[in-house]
């Protein structure tokens, strides 16, 4: 079939054109050169782009068709074991990076998912030592292949760990800087709350990294803190910085809980102007 009728069919079902030429590009294996002086498609990949292109009309996100995303630069691994990174989260990078002397701190980064958050960080700072935490199983498989791909085996401890609790284990024989940084995007989506999240969202990606707590939202936040002050009281720790993702609306919540227990933050806003990040000195 030539090309330009084949593609002509499926934008007359709805499917813009660059999602067209991206699943061409995947199936065939092919550059953006090589796409565009391509004049016909065989019937053996008509079928299989077809089968991913109804994968699009049923909603399901181009990155897990793909299998790849991109986050500040580079391009991760993804399929539905973890959340889709989301340049959302771009800022909560940003301010880490800000921060003074960094080659002096490690940092441990907890529901690491695709591994996104931590990886931009060390790419682009001097920290030698890293944890990456998360509780689900899967999550970490998909953690795993994005260290494999982007050559940081060795610079990576990877732990299944419920937040921070792996830290406060006998068994384990930890030793950590007096400074440490500390990235968090878990879930903060109040469990009753569907009408504000899109529909591919709520039928494709992962719902334990979604969903949590059914009050605010903000409930394992509120947990993941007091164990930071756990944690620099039995590390002998001088600074914990924490950096934390919200969801649009809990920034009242989110004060309200810092102020009692008396921890100076900054807010900072993401790319659409919405109270994204929250930075914590503990």
């Amino acid at each position: 079939m030539k090309k330009i009728d084949f593609k002509n069919t499926w934008k007359n079902r709805w499917i813009k054109q660059e999602i067209i030429d991206l699943i061409i590009l995947k199936n065939l294996k092919i550059s953006k050169k090589e796409l565009f002086f391509l004049e016909n498609i065989t019937d053996d990949f008509i079928k299989k782009i077809e089968q991913d292109l109804v994968k699009i009309q049923i909603w399901e996100p181009i990155e897990y068709i793909l299998e790849k995303a991109e986050f500040f630069g580079l391009e991760f691994f993804v399929d539905s074991r973890v959340l889709i990174p989301r340049n959302d989260t771009e800022i909560m990078v940003q301010k880490v990076l800000e921060i003074k002397n960094l080659k002096k701190f490690e940092l441990i980064d907890i529901w690491t998912g695709s591994w996104a958050i931590i990886c931009t960080i060390l790419k682009n700072s001097e920290i030698k030592k890293w944890f990456a935490l998360d509780i689900s199983e899967k999550a970490l498989e998909v953690a795993k292949i994005n260290i494999l791909n982007l050559e940081l085996k060795n610079k990576i401890n990877i732990c299944k760990s419920n937040l921070l609790e792996i830290f406060f284990d006998e068994k384990k024989d930890f030793s950590l800087k007096e400074r440490l940084i500390i990235t968090a995007n878990l879930p903060y989506v109040k469990n009753w709350d569907f009408e504000n999240m899109s529909t591919e969202v709520l039928k494709y990606e992962p719902k334990i990294a979604l969903f949590w707590w059914q009050n605010t939202g903000f409930e394992l936040y509120e947990k993941l803190i007091r164990q930071c002050l756990q944690l620099k009281e039995k590390y002998n720790l001088e600074s914990i910085f924490l950096f934390i993702e919200i969801w649009f609306d809990q920034e009242k919540i989110a004060k309200d809980f810092l102020k009692i227990e008396k921890l100076n933050y900054s807010f900072y806003k993401d790319n659409s102007w919405i109270q994204r990040c929250i930075q914590i000195e503990i």
